[in-house]
């Protein structure tokens, strides 16, 4: 899919969220960016708001949301790869050393403040498109709450602390704004919102986005299966168990465009295969050299990449003899004139010049499609729902592991496991299942588990373990000082 026009449509005086605090403040401020449309114009029709449309899926491509940093840094800031790039600002990541001045933190929260102005955009203008049907809008709305709600969750989990089930959840989230920025009017200025009311507008936007959208997506399109994985996420991160498992388990048995893979590869060398629920697009077009592109980091530098991310030993170590996702292919014969196919082997994990290397960023190109949620996670999701919960099944939870486990080429776990060791066993498949996709950090921070990269660790309660607010962003925003920062920056 090539973006290049498309996006442009919807760079509707996007200047003037520097107000906000999520752009740096600029003199340029008060100019239209070049080639724009009057928002006017871009909604005068459905086929204007569906270029619209796109132009929010395109803004999930960068580099702070779905095309770069915030992916790998949720692996190589924990237990699963290491960062040996030159990039200092990577290295002081995983040394849990960042600042309120860190360029890629700075990214991470324009980038998705970007795409939430889009998304608003969207859904303001679309109710009024002259002859539209209704299905079209809730089609065009439904999607752009489906990609707001997933920004959201992207920067909570970044910038607040852990949402805590049954608590007040009154500690500092993110701005929270949801009316579409065109002008410089300060009235834009807003506060920092608490976590609680963060996680309730992300819920009442999936919950009407299943209201409005078909069952069926294209994979790079969200539909109605879509918004239910992304609030079964959502859910177990709220220890709303029982509404977890029963999403997740909608997911998986009722929704037929939807199947677990036999083989925890062909997600991966097969990006319209049914395993994957939600994906971001890339072509080669969209990363034609970029220095932020997972592949040109994950793949080594005969192969076309700058090999600056391999497998952690210890995540290697950990793993169980024959995990087809830690074992790493050996003997395969690759070198810089033979780099092989995308997936060198039958595993997740190949040997090459001494390191190991991920089998899930292979495109000499850097087209990878960056998967967001795939039905391996909707199981791993219903069993540790199951397994949590009061009423929950264990013996579900057991069956949903063992399909994640036998997949992988492992066997059964016990039948009489149970209690917080049947929970350990699905968050270290967790661990395994979702490596190298970005999922890792978030995963320890809900836990209050120490976070451990191969740099240092933080442990529950330091101040590296979220973001700070980007200076910028309390120096532009009338509604924040010095005192609305993460504490420890």
């Amino acid at each position: 899919m090539d973006y290049s026009t498309t996006i442009r449509t919807l760079l509707v005086a996007l200047a003037a969220v520097g107000l906000l605090g999520l752009t740096a403040c600029d003199q340029t401020i008060d100019k239209d960016p070049e080639q724009s449309l009057p928002i006017d114009q871009v909604f005068q029709d459905v086929a204007g708001a569906q270029s619209a449309l796109t132009g929010a899926y395109s803004g999930l491509q960068a580099d702070g949301v779905y095309g770069g940093f915030q992916v790998m840094a949720g692996d190589f800031t924990a237990d699963i790869a290491n960062f040996d790039g030159s990039f200092t600002t990577w290295q002081q990541a995983a040394a849990f050393n960042v600042s309120s001045t860190h360029g890629p933190t700075e990214n991470i929260w324009a980038d998705h403040y970007d795409v939430i102005n889009r998304a608003n955009l969207i859904i303001e203008n679309a109710p009024n498109i002259e002859g539209a049907d209704q299905g079209q809008i809730d089609d065009l709305v439904g999607q752009a709450k489906f990609i707001r709600a997933l920004s959201y969750f992207n920067l909570v989990r970044w910038f607040g602390e852990p949402y805590e089930p049954g608590a007040s959840n009154d500690q500092p989230g993110v701005i929270l704004q949801t009316d579409g920025v065109q002008s410089t009017d300060p009235e834009f200025n807003q506060p920092r919102a608490s976590v609680g009311e963060i996680y309730g507008q992300i819920r009442t936007d999936l919950e009407d986005a299943i209201s409005r959208l078909g069952v069926k997506a294209e994979r790079i399109r969200a539909g109605q299966a879509v918004a239910e994985a992304l609030l079964a996420k959502v859910s177990l991160y709220q220890g709303r168990y029982d509404e977890a498992s029963n999403l997740a388990g909608t997911v998986i048995e009722q929704r037929d465009d939807f199947t677990l893979s036999d083989d925890p590869t062909v997600p991966y060398a097969n990006e319209s295969n049914p395993e994957i629920i939600f994906s971001t697009s890339f072509s080669s077009i969209d990363n034609s050299g970029t220095n932020a592109f997972m592949s040109s980091f994950y793949l080594p530098g005969d192969f076309g990449g700058r090999g600056d991310i391999t497998a952690n030993s210890q995540f290697v170590s950990g793993a169980e003899s024959g995990d087809r996702r830690a074992t790493p292919s050996t003997g395969l014969g690759l070198s810089g004139t033979n780099p092989g196919p995308e997936i060198k082997g039958e595993n997740l994990l190949y040997a090459y010049d001494g390191s190991i290397w991920t089998n899930k960023w292979t495109n000499p190109n850097f087209g990878d499609d960056a998967p967001v949620l795939r039905v391996a996670e909707m199981y791993l999701i219903r069993a540790e729902a199951e397994a949590r919960s009061s009423s929950g099944s264990e013996s579900q939870a057991r069956q949903d592991v063992n399909a994640i486990r036998n997949r992988a080429g492992l066997g059964d776990v016990s039948s009489s496991l149970s209690g917080q060791a049947l929970i350990d066993e699905i968050i270290q498949q967790r661990r395994y299942e979702l490596a190298f996709e970005g999922d890792r950090r978030h995963d320890l921070q809900r836990l209050g588990r120490p976070i451990t990269s191969s740099s240092g660790t933080v442990q529950p309660g330091a101040s590296q373990r979220i973001l700070p607010i980007p200076a910028r962003t309390i120096e532009v925003n009338d509604a924040l000082d010095q005192s609305s920062q993460n504490p420890g920056y």
